[in-house]
């Protein structure tokens, strides 16, 4: 991504872009760990942004556990792994990016299939889990709102009524359900969770299968970001 391309977005925009850059610099090895970044001058000039958006963009990478920000000192890189998928990866047998590229496969194909078989009773089940999740994270309940997250997900699982991949995915339904509350370590973007989950529910209620499958990856990797891991997107 080269910061030109940074340069016309939104604020917010503009900030999800920068995190990402830094956050593969840092993965790269370009930011070693122990090793202090640019200026915040040099490194806005660097990617194109505001100093504003920068700011923005450091606090966050600082909230997942990449960085430090020393107050007068600089801004130091002390891990080239989010702190959830630190926990994550001493946990299970594969990684965390691993896990939500299976889930941004499966269950966007999952939404695709579901539009095939959606009921006026399955739209009904699916706003009341929405409007439950959409409650839990204003009232700042994140585990409530990771429980509602994974209903409304499972159920378009069940929906897709193919057996192969919901046998696979039971498999890792502790997994998942964990996977569902990593995003919330950044409760500021959790609005970001119920505006991706809208998406996915309109193009369910218009049957619109590929607007579905694209709505759900989306979500997928908006989650992903929110718990400090990025992968490639895969649009047509």
């Amino acid at each position: 991504m080269s910061p030109q391309a940074m340069l016309n977005g939104k604020s917010s925009q503009v900030t999800e872009q920068a995190v990402e850059v830094i956050h593969q610099r840092i993965q790269e090895g370009t930011y070693a760990i122990g090793s202090a970044l640019p200026s915040q001058r040099d490194l806005a000039t660097q990617l194109g942004i505001s100093r504003a958006s920068l700011r923005e963009a450091l606090t966050r990478l600082a909230a997942l556990g990449l960085l430090e920000i020393k107050a007068g000192k600089g801004v130091y890189v002390i891990s080239q792994h989010s702190k959830a998928a630190e926990q994550w990866e001493g946990e299970h047998r594969i990684s965390l990016k691993d896990f939500y590229q299976l889930r941004y496969v499966l269950e966007g194909f999952c939404a695709l299939l579901a539009c095939e078989y959606l009921t006026e009773q399955d739209k009904l089940i699916l706003k009341q889990h929405y409007e439950a999740l959409s409650n839990a994270i204003l009232q700042q309940n994140w585990q409530a709102a990771s429980e509602f997250d994974y209903a409304f997900h499972q159920h378009i699982i069940d929906l897709s009524h193919n057996q192969s991949i919901i046998q696979t995915l039971k498999m890792h339904n502790e997994w998942i359900k964990k996977s569902q509350i990593l995003p919330f370590v950044q409760p500021n973007l959790a609005f970001k969770t119920i505006k991706e989950h809208d998406a996915i529910l309109q193009a369910l209620f218009k049957q619109d299968a590929l607007a579905a499958e694209k709505a759900m990856q989306a979500h997928i990797i908006g989650a992903a970001q929110r718990a400090g891991v990025y992968f490639s997107r895969h649009e047509s």
